[in-house]
């Protein structure tokens, strides 16, 4: 495609201003510039969507924002478009040179002013077609000089505009990540073990309050000096690690400008040198104190502040968020609902100082009696459940709940006092995933009630109706 002198000067100057425009701007210019190219009257450019059967409507030359008053559209149909967008269709230019006389020329966009003459051109990119730039009612016939300008111009436009997209796009990919590591307090470094040589990014200054990124350390030496001197074994032991086989993750006690203390997790990995030998640890570093108070005002929201034992409310959301059955076992278990005997006389005798004790003490107990995975937890006043995981049977459970019993019955010496209490116990088991923790809970406190009823320090299996009962 030769070059007019038209469309040199054009794309010339389109190029002297593009450093300086934002995107609206250079568009608005170089339809400018197209229109003034080909002698044109009216100029327009618009974007085909991706989906390729809708034009995004809305830049117009300013000659034809003059008596031109179409309004934007982010969806306008190709399916409605007149003939103006037969380079859309066809993707070629399309020159209409007696516009008025075209028997299928269908509509324009409304308040589209009258055209006489039309050229209009696709610019295609990836085999899509990315624009549509056109000019209208020119004196004289539009030629091929005419649709070289026109093509040139557009693709030249596009060009511009897809490479000013790629490097905002990237500019916004960068300040996501700059907010994201803000949020997170996460900081990037790399670590050159054998130049003993240490790189972190801007973040560094923002996590440890230090006034500006030369305050960085730059060597290991240097960033112990962050770092609390219980860790600094840990940490270089860590970092002149020879082994690139796998990934660490580090806890360690941080210590900012300012001399405030925080706990930090440094995860790592080692990759070999890309010229030599040797190798480059990579990796973050995160405050994540913030992390940590959240996890313990949960625990502290889950535990029974007394024992340290799971409460109902952690016990309920085991139960319904299916953490308490096993999936090879289709979430059965047994569960215990457990009453201390001759408790009453404790408070009443030694007063509540020693009752809490023995309240704890009992937890201790059971949680020494039950397996690792089971599940011990204080409902409330002396009353505990447990959930002793896995599909059981009336002989398992029961062999348990016996050993609770026991442990629980055995003397407790305390402040000098020996005190007794005992325990009742009554079982439901699940054996439907569709038993819910009221139904199951329900059937085992009512066969605590007949443990009770029957004298207490035993143990009673739920009926089946209790299970199904409402």
């Amino acid at each position: 495609m030769p070059l007019t002198d038209a469309a040199l000067r054009t794309i010339l100057r389109l190029e002297l201003v593009a450093a300086e425009l934002p995107e609206r701007e250079l568009i608005q210019e170089g339809i400018d510039l197209a229109q003034e190219a080909t002698s044109s009257r009216i100029g327009y450019l618009h974007y085909l969507n991706e989906d390729q059967d809708t034009i995004e409507l809305g830049a117009w030359s300013r000659d034809t924002r003059g008596y031109c008053t179409a309004v934007y559209d982010r969806h306008y149909p190709i399916s409605t478009a007149g003939i103006w967008a037969d380079s859309a269709r066809e993707r070629a230019p399309c020159v209409h040179n007696d516009y008025p006389s075209k028997v299928e020329k269908r509509g324009l966009p409304q308040g589209h002013s009258a055209l006489q003459r039309h050229l209009g051109v696709p610019v295609i990119d990836q085999g899509k077609v990315r624009l549509l730039i056109g000019v209208g009612n020119k004196d004289a016939a539009y030629d091929a000089d005419d649709v070289t300008a026109l093509t040139l111009v557009g693709q030249r436009i596009w060009s511009l505009v897809r490479q000013r997209r790629l490097a905002e796009s990237l500019v916004d990919v960068e300040r996501r990540l700059r907010r994201t590591q803000e949020i997170a307090a996460v900081t990037g470094w790399e670590y050159d073990i054998d130049e003993d040589r240490l790189r972190f990014d801007a973040m560094f200054c923002s996590i440890f309050h230090t006034h500006k990124a030369a305050d960085a350390p730059e060597t290991l030496d240097q960033l112990l000096r962050f770092v609390a001197p219980t860790d600094h074994r840990r940490l270089r032991e860590t970092l002149q690690a020879n082994d690139a086989s796998a990934r660490r993750i580090v806890k360690l006690a941080c210590r900012r400008a300012d001399g405030e203390t925080f706990s930090a997790e440094l995860k790592l990995e080692f990759r070999p040198r890309q010229i030599g030998r040797g190798l480059i640890a990579l990796g973050i570093l995160q405050d994540i104190s913030e992390q940590l108070e959240v996890e313990e005002l949960r625990r502290r929201a889950d535990a029974d502040a007394l024992t340290g034992l799971p409460n109902r409310n952690r016990l309920y959301s085991l139960f319904t968020q299916a953490d308490i059955g096993r999936r090879d076992e289709q979430g059965h278990f047994a569960f215990f609902y457990l009453d201390l005997d001759v408790f009453k006389p404790v408070n009443d005798t030694h007063g509540h100082a020693v009752g809490d004790e023995v309240l704890r003490i009992v937890a201790s107990r059971i949680r020494h009696t039950v397996r690792k995975d089971d599940v011990v937890a204080r409902i409330g006043g002396d009353e505990f459940a447990i959930v002793q995981r896995g599909s059981q049977t009336v002989d398992t459970a029961g062999a348990l709940a016996d050993k609770i019993i026991a442990s629980v019955s055995e003397p407790i010496i305390i402040l000098g006092h020996t005190v007794r209490v005992g325990a009742s116990i009554g079982i439901a088991f699940r054996t439907s995933q569709s038993d819910g923790f009221n139904e199951v809970s329900t059937a085992a406190d009512r066969a605590l009630y007949r443990a009770k009823a029957a004298g207490g320090g035993r143990w009673v299996v739920a009926f089946k109706e209790d299970l199904d009962a409402p």
